[in-house]
C-alpha cells in the first residue's frame, strides 16, 4: 500500500471517528442517557476508575448515566485535548460543577478527568474508562459533604 493511500485511509478513519466523538460528546452535553446509550454497542462497558464497579450492557449503561445526571445535573465539561487514534479516542477534560459546601455556601469545583474510549467497526462505543484526579475529587466532594 502506498503511503498516499495509507494517509487517505487514516484521514477517513479520523474523520469518521471525529464524527462519532462529536455525536457522543453532544449527547453528554445534552445529558441525554438514551442518546448516549444508543451510541454504545449492546455489550459495551463503562467504568469510572475511582473504585466503582464496571457497568456492562447498553440497558445498564442507560440507567447508570440517568443516575449520574440526576445526582449531578449541573456539571459541564471544559475540554482540554482530544486525541483520535485507530478505533479509539482519549479526551482530557475538566468537570466543572457548582456545589454547596457544608455551610451551605456555593462554590464551583474543577475536577480533571481523562476518558479512554474504544469504538468498534460499526462506530459504536464498545468500552469507556474514565480516570479521575482523586485528590481533586476528594477535595470537591469532601467540601460538599458528599464523601
Amino acid at each position: 500500500m502506498s503511503s498516499i493511500v495509507a494517509e487517505r485511509e487514516a484521514d477517513l478513519e479520523r474523520s469518521s471517528l471525529e464524527y462519532v466523538f462529536n455525536r457522543y460528546h453532544d449527547a453528554w452535553e445534552a445529558k441525554d442517557p438514551d442518546a448516549i446509550a444508543a451510541l454504545h454497542s449492546e455489550d459495551s462497558s463503562y467504568a469510572l476508575r475511582a473504585g466503582e464497579d464496571r457497568v456492562h450492557g447498553r440497558t445498564a449503561l442507560r440507567e447508570h448515566f440517568r443516575k449520574v445526571f440526576e445526582q449531578y445535573p449541573n456539571f459541564r465539561a471544559d475540554v482540554a485535548r482530544l486525541i483520535l487514534g485507530a478505533g479509539h479516542w482519549v479526551l482530557e477534560w475538566t468537570m466543572v460543577i457548582d456545589l454547596f459546601d457544608t455551610d451551605g455556601k456555593p462554590f464551583t469545583a474543577r475536577i480533571d478527568l481523562v476518558d479512554v474510549v474504544d469504538v468498534d467497526q460499526d462506530g459504536l462505543v464498545s468500552r469507556k474508562d474514565v480516570y479521575v484526579d482523586g485528590p481533586q475529587r476528594a477535595a470537591a466532594f469532601g467540601r460538599a459533604g458528599a464523601i
